[in-house]
């Protein structure tokens, strides 16, 4: 989201891709916002207000109901009186897409409490590979709290971002489940074991591990049941089909449902798809041996004394009765007290909350999946011209793109071949626009790991001169053709905030016709651009990146940083050298 995007004071930005919403739970939320401000405006010194909160709690439906049926009996959230606040504090608070639409209703019903402090909560959905990028400690848009839907996830964060994010109890789970066509869940002879859902029998697709917690929960308990060679085969049949994400596995149900006619997804996110979509519902499918829980704790990232406060309040009240129904009326099971939740008949199997995998058991089973992938060789070049000191806040462009880097390149598989250069106009030997700080080696070399982890943080040391893109360009597509692994998806990643400005280098025509000349079928490679800024040549860089079969990736603000590295990195699926 960026800062145009952003609602007034006092609100939390709409879901954008998160769990549909209560109509009438919001309308009732945002008629109370209004009367609060209505009335902190007011003279008076006391003042008090009536708050209902209308939650639509699901239960079961009656035995001969229809499969993915659901009912939504009214519920009550008891009043609170409120107090006059002169000013507020903004917070803000990234949360899982799943979460974000409950964490919107818990921060609205918390700042409508008497025991709030005078703070906008502004919450907004980030996935779990942004929040690594974005919690580096210079980024422009870091969060003040964040709430991942696993602890794995504040591992990752903490090795990449080089951050000490603490472990925080879970204010909700939500059990893990395989989504399923009422077809296909009737047609099993029994409750079936994670071996015979991943076997082929059933067209069972997973979100991608590495990046989705669906997928990595999924793996982490379906890898103990899979022996030798066929278990090896699953992996890799898994693998060939996997998704960026769990909206994409839902999307081609919609659109394909026998070809995606199962994979795994959170209790709460099968809820909200069937409310959105009673046409085409999925019912939840549990394996003999159980599944993994989303595990959903706030987590204080902010280094500023009154935020951390209201964000530690704002934590005792997650684990309120109030705040139970709010979790409840999502599909979100609270923590605190047994609050019901609601279900989707016509599923097989008992839907509980299984063991959290260790970090231990979640890296086994990445290191599997990463064997049984085809890997990635990538030159990634960094523009290093003047215009790269601009300011960003109280840093500069440089910095914010040489942490968001290294973070971005710590966080690639080590089985990695990685490179890394910078440019600028007669930066190199005998005056070549690009200069080698690491070369194209696996980053499984330890030597290789540090070699780069110092190339990305010396970036700001060489920024200066101007922009010579088109011969970078070039030389970078040559160097990684040169040394083509056919095993691999060999890729250039160019990072620039401006257009090509060398007088005495190629134009833009002779780089398309050597690219044209070069260019092999049978050895493909890809050139992903990134734009960062609003002075970048996005039609040039959009026609080199498609002319390789690859894409140009846009952040003209700062805070779009995260966003685009993350899609251009890690979010996006390449096949025979495709990259989409």
């Amino acid at each position: 989201m960026t800062d145009d995007d952003r609602v007034p004071d006092g609100q939390t930005g709409p879901p954008e891709r998160g769990v549909p919403q209560s109509r009438a739970a919001h309308r009732a939320a945002e008629a109370r916002i209004a009367r609060v401000r209505r009335r902190r405006s007011a003279a008076a010194t006391s003042l008090a207000v009536m708050v209902a909160v209308v939650a639509g709690f699901l239960t079961w439906s009656n035995s001969d109901a229809a499969p993915g049926s659901l009912s939504a009996p009214p519920a009550k959230v008891a009043a609170a009186p409120v107090k006059t606040c002169p000013t507020h504090t903004s917070v803000t608070v990234w949360a899982s897409s799943a979460m974000e639409a409950a964490a919107t209703d818990l921060t609205r019903a918390y700042a409508a409490t008497a025991d709030a402090p005078c703070v906008n909560f502004v919450v907004t959905a980030h996935n779990p590979v942004e929040s690594i990028l974005g919690l580096g400690k210079t980024q422009p848009n870091r969060p003040d709290a964040w709430i991942p839907d696993s602890p794995r996830w504040v591992d990752r964060v903490n090795a990449a971002a080089g951050i000490d994010a603490t472990h925080t109890p879970p204010f909700a789970r939500s059990p893990l489940v395989i989504a399923m066509s009422p077809q296909g869940a009737a047609s099993l002879p029994g409750t079936p074991q994670w071996s015979e859902l991943v076997s082929g029998a059933v067209p069972t697709r997973f979100s991608d591990p590495r990046s989705t917690t669906a997928g990595m929960l999924a793996l982490t308990a379906a890898l103990p049941t899979l022996d030798g060679a066929s278990g090896a085969a699953t992996i890799k049949r898994l693998a060939r089909t996997t998704a960026p994400s769990t909206e994409d596995l839902f999307a081609a149900f919609r659109a394909r449902p026998t070809e995606s006619a199962a994979f795994p997804v959170s209790e709460a996110a099968l809820l909200a798809y069937d409310k959105a979509h009673p046409d085409q519902p999925m019912v939840p499918v549990v394996p003999t041996e159980g599944t993994p829980p989303f595990e959903y704790s706030l987590v204080n990232v902010t280094t500023d004394r009154s935020r951390s406060a209201a964000v530690e309040s704002l934590r005792r009240y997650l684990f309120t009765p109030e705040a139970a129904k709010i979790l409840a009326e999502h599909g979100l099971r609270p923590a605190s007290v047994g609050t019901p939740v609601p279900t989707v008949t016509g599923g097989v199997g008992t839907i509980r909350i299984g063991v959290t995998p260790s970090e231990v058991q979640v890296a086994a089973a990445a290191d599997t999946w990463q064997a049984a992938t085809v890997g990635f060789r990538i030159l990634s070049v960094f523009d290093v011209s003047g215009s790269m000191r601009e300011k960003v806040g109280g840093s500069t462009r440089i910095a914010v793109t040489q942490e968001a880097a290294g973070i971005a390149l710590r966080a690639l598989p080590k089985d990695t071949d990685l490179g890394v250069w910078a440019f600028s106009i007669g930066i190199g030997r005998g005056g070549a626009d690009y200069r080698e700080l690491a070369p194209i080696r696996l980053l499984t070399d330890a030597a290789h790991r540090k070699a780069v982890a110092v190339a990305a943080a010396s970036l700001s040391r060489y920024v200066g001169g101007g922009t010579g893109l088109y011969d970078t360009i070039w030389a970078a597509y040559r160097r990684v053709q040169q040394g083509y692994d056919p095993t691999r998806v060999n890729a250039v990643v160019v990072l620039t905030d401006g257009k090509n400005e060398d007088p005495k280098g190629i134009s833009l025509r002779q780089l398309k016709d050597n690219i044209v000349r070069a260019a092999d079928p049978k050895r493909p490679v890809a050139v992903m651009t990134i734009g960062i800024g609003l002075d970048v040549d996005a039609t040039s860089l959009t026609d080199i990146s498609r002319m390789t079969n690859s894409n140009f990736y846009s952040a003209p603000k700062p805070q779009d940083m995260t966003r685009v590295l993350s899609k251009a990195l890690f979010d996006h699926e390449c096949r025979d050298g495709v990259c989409v």
